[in-house]
């Protein structure tokens, strides 16, 4: 009976040691599954990343954040052409649509969202902003990625 009871208590503890293990290396392919997804993206080596905010995939993920997620918010250092917007999506292999055209209209004043694209590789959904401070700034760039949504 005692000999039973050690090998119980040896089970549940390589268990309670290994199962954790198991369940964090899971969630890590996960998350790196998606921040892979996201370098697909051709973002030019010199705009200055000014916001990164990686959610990792949790076993227990109680947040209105999706599990993983990502968002990261791009300098330009410039105003962007609709060449240079069409550029950041050209080696995805999916798809991304754009609301309208890439360029800031002339008649309007203060920070604006000039364009949005949205796509979906079947796995993540995709969101990308250009944003203009004024008329004649540098662009901003938000990128956002997260699980594809499916509606019930």
């Amino acid at each position: 009976m005692k000999h039973k009871f050690w090998l119980a208590f040896a089970v549940i503890l390589a268990l309670g040691v290994t199962v954790p293990f198991l369940v964090s290396s899971a969630e890590d392919k996960v998350t790196d599954r998606m921040l892979s997804q996201a370098d697909r993206f051709a973002i030019p080596s010199d705009w200055k990343l000014a916001q990164e905010i990686i959610r990792p995939e949790r076993f227990m993920c109680i947040s209105t954040n999706p599990c993983p997620s990502l968002s990261r918010r791009w300098e330009t250092g410039k105003e962007l052409t609709p060449n240079d917007v069409a550029a950041l999506t050209s080696r995805l292999g999916f798809t991304m649509t754009t609301d309208h055209p890439c360029k800031r209209p002339a008649n309007v004043i203060g920070t604006i969202t000039v364009c949005h694209s949205t796509g979906t590789d079947g796995e993540f959904d995709y969101w990308l902003a250009i944003t203009s401070p004024g008329q004649g700034e540098p662009h901003l760039v938000t990128f956002i990625v997260r699980p594809q949504y499916v509606p019930d």
